[in-house]
């Protein structure tokens, strides 16, 4: 990968704490299109305007949930991101609730099903949780 790539990657792991395949496949690729794509990131979620970065994160929960309950990563990223910021888990729980309506019964259970899952790797004892426990 070159150097530029390389400081591209790290920055995003930097502001987002992950990095997707898909995003060290067109850092190889497109540089100039990642490194846009990560200024459009910037421009939405960390800058301050009206809501903090927890909010805009519970809004990403939201969407995905309704969206495509399906992909877990994008999910339990944006979950950490929430948790990382400060959001509690019965405002992660609220959120996905919000989804029920336009995403279906299946964005929230999946989605609980992750929160229940990244609460248990933080207390490895707790082989099954009510989700309002987690």
């Amino acid at each position: 990968m070159r150097k530029k790539s390389q400081q591209l990657i790290e920055s995003m792991m930097k502001k987002r704490g992950y990095a997707y395949p898909s995003y060290k496949k067109l850092a190889e690729e497109d540089p100039d299109f990642l490194e846009t794509y990560d200024k459009l990131y910037e421009l939405v979620m960390l800058r301050r305007r009206i809501f903090p970065e927890k909010i805009k994160e519970l809004f990403f929960l939201c969407a995905i949930a309704a969206r495509n309950p399906g992909d877990a990563s994008a999910m339990r990223n944006h979950m950490k991101r929430a948790l990382v910021k400060g959001a509690t888990k019965e405002e992660i729980i609220e959120a996905l609730e919000c989804a029920f309506f336009p995403g279906g019964a299946l964005s929230l259970l999946y989605s609980l099903n992750i929160l229940v899952d990244l609460h248990s790797q933080n207390q490895p004892s707790s082989a099954q949780l009510d989700p309002r426990s987690v």
